[in-house]
């Protein structure tokens, strides 16, 4: 198994996309900046191609101020734990369908020949006497193999000081509390953590398609050519409903068009198809909303757009640019920005690559998700400091195939 150590890029993407600036890199610099940057997204994407190492290590936190505000006993705790639900969910394949290594093969179409069997007779009078060569041909099918084997780890610490925590409550159901509190803190920063590998994987899902297999549709052209209507443009497209539903119909249109059996929506190395529940669709929420308010506010239901079940995404990426940018505009939650790779793993060339305007995303569930496949608790006491230490394994394997039909829909060209 190869081992992608990308925990200094998770906690970039978790600044971006929570607006939270208290994270530590490996080398210690505070990531600072929640504002939209380039991230080396690819690194978590597992293409079936070599490995992008990383360099960053989990930087342990302690609740040891929470602990000494609690020293003296008070009248009541409250302590929160809701447990984070995570968001890209499509993206989330079942433990015992994805986990571990992976071989994939895929088998090309096989040939098509005449067949004599319904025309014996004017075959003999045309000298079609023998058929050996039909019978005893070899007629081999076509395969290609590709492996994925790599694996993003998460790693979430957390410790439990005994003194200081046994002097702040006053019974075992106020520990308890505290304890759960801990708990769901934990697994809400591991929630946190998959949702920034699943948003970067995604965002290179995206790039994928506009800069590397050319399947993404630029559905503001297309509007322009089917309707011949050019006065709506990528500033104003959001006040014509005609062009919102017009978008909505392509999107509709090529969810149908890729269960054709085809190579229009891969990378053309075998034809393949997606139908059913293989169907995934991620929406922008920008684009969503638009299309409930403005063009079926009255008659709003998922099942009358014509998609089916999707999901929505609130940013790609992140929700603010900085330079005095409006938090959540269709700028800052249409863009992806992805750091320049040198190796060209993603096959988008090894230029930087950003791109705005992409209001969502379809794909074969076998092109693209996320498999949390091992996890583990680890702890250790510490006599010096009476504070026991947990250490919350996770570890998931990524995959991008783009050997499957994946599609994103944008307004902007990059």
């Amino acid at each position: 198994m190869i081992m992608i150590n990308g925990a200094d890029v998770i906690k970039e993407a978790a600044a971006q996309a929570t607006g939270i600036n208290t994270w530590t890199k490996a080398d210690g610099t505070v990531i600072s900046t929640t504002d939209i940057a380039a991230l080396d997204s690819f690194t978590i994407a597992d293409v079936g191609a070599s490995i992008i190492d990383g360099n960053g290590n989990i930087v342990r936190g302690t609740c040891e101020s929470f602990f000494d505000s609690l020293l003296s006993v008070i009248s009541r705790i409250e302590t929160d734990q809701r447990v984070y639900g995570g968001q890209l969910k499509s993206l989330m394949i079942k433990d015992d369908m994805w986990g571990g290594f992976i071989e994939r093969v895929s088998y090309h179409p096989g040939d098509i020949i005449t067949d004599p069997k319904w025309n014996l007779m004017a075959n003999f009078k045309n000298g079609k006497k023998n058929y050996a060569h039909e019978e005893h041909g070899f007629y081999p099918l076509q395969a290609d193999g590709r492996v994925f084997r790599e694996a993003v780890p998460v790693l979430t610490p957390v410790s439990f000081p005994t003194d200081q925590l046994y002097e702040a409550v006053r019974n075992e159901a106020e520990l308890q509390s505290i304890v759960n509190g801990m708990q769901a803190a934990v697994q809400n920063t591991k929630v946190i953590g998959f949702d920034m590998i699943k948003h970067m994987l995604i965002q290179c899902a995206i790039a994928v398609s506009m800069a590397g297999t050319g399947t993404a549709i630029n559905v503001l052209e297309r509007y322009q050519v089917e309707t011949g209507d050019t006065s709506v443009t990528e500033s104003n497209w959001m006040s014509s409903p005609d062009f919102i539903a017009h978008a909505a119909m392509t999107i509709s249109e090529t969810l149908d068009n890729m269960e054709d059996f085809s190579v229009n929506f891969n990378d053309g190395t075998v034809p393949t198809f997606a139908d059913g529940d293989y169907k995934k669709l991620v929406i922008l929420n920008k684009f969503a909303k638009a299309l409930k308010f403005k063009v079926k506010a009255n008659t709003y239901h998922d099942e009358m757009i014509g998609f089916g079940d999707f999901e929505r995404v609130t940013s790609w990426q992140g929700f603010n640019e900085g330079s005095g940018a409006t938090d959540y505009d269709f700028d800052s939650v249409s863009k992806i920005m992805i750091d320049a790779d040198p190796d060209n793993k993603l096959g988008i060339g090894t230029s930087a690559f950003t791109a705005s305007g992409v209001i969502g995303v379809a794909f074969d569930r076998y092109a693209l998700g996320i498999s949390p496949y091992k996890a583990k608790v680890t702890s250790q006491y510490t006599a010096i400091g009476d504070f026991y230490n947990q250490f919350h394994h996770t570890l998931a394997g990524t995959i991008l195939d783009r050997k499957y039909n994946l599609v994103a829909f944008y307004i902007k060209n990059p």
